[in-house]
């Protein structure tokens, strides 16, 4: 009895497939609400927005590429890991709340653009990797004077390359479609 259950699941899960329709719809309804109206026919705020997202991802970018980097003993690695937080984390913090109001009212500006763009899913997913895997590192190192795990340092370099990719990613959505090509949400 169990194992047919543990197969149905299987089966249901393997037929869960991604309804682009569904999902344009819901941008399509989005876009006409008041709030993304407000947004979308403002041209001075669109623009304000994107300056505040770029340049908080930025300072995300080079505080958690720097947590990442002295993980992997390649810069402060005279320091305790403690003090880079100390220095970093602050800055981090403060940068990707600004960065996901802005990437919010973004989002409610153009929610077609950016709901049907492989980029911007992965640019999400990728953030929230950046992020759990700097708390875990935080918690990793506690106690760590130099050194750390060989599991701490893989995450690490994951985290930087991700870091990384985010930026790349964000760039990336308004040519969603010729980048990816088939792979494209948008097709």
């Amino acid at each position: 009895m169990r194992g047919r259950a543990g197969h149905r699941n299987i089966a249901l899960a393997a037929n869960i497939h991604y309804d682009r329709r569904r999902v344009r719809a819901f941008g399509e309804w989005l876009y006409g609400t008041a709030p993304s109206v407000a947004v979308h026919s403002t041209f001075w705020l669109i623009r304000l927005l994107q300056a505040a997202h770029l340049l908080t991802a930025g300072v995300a970018v080079a505080s958690g590429a720097m947590m990442a980097l002295r993980v992997l003993g390649l810069t402060r690695a005279d320091e305790p890991f403690a003090a880079v937080w100390q220095r970093f984390a602050p800055w981090l913090t403060g940068s990707l709340a600004v960065m996901v109001a802005t990437g919010v009212a973004q989002t409610l500006g153009d929610p077609v653009r950016e709901f049907t763009s492989t980029s911007y899913w992965l640019k999400l997913t990728l953030l929230l990797g950046c992020v759990l895997g700097t708390r875990w590192l935080a918690r990793a190192a506690r106690g760590t004077a130099v050194e750390f795990s060989r599991s701490a340092q893989i995450v690490a370099a994951a985290m930087l390359l991700s870091w990384l990719a985010i930026a790349l990613l964000g760039r990336m959505i308004g040519y969603d479609a010729a980048i990816w090509g088939s792979w494209s949400l948008r097709t």
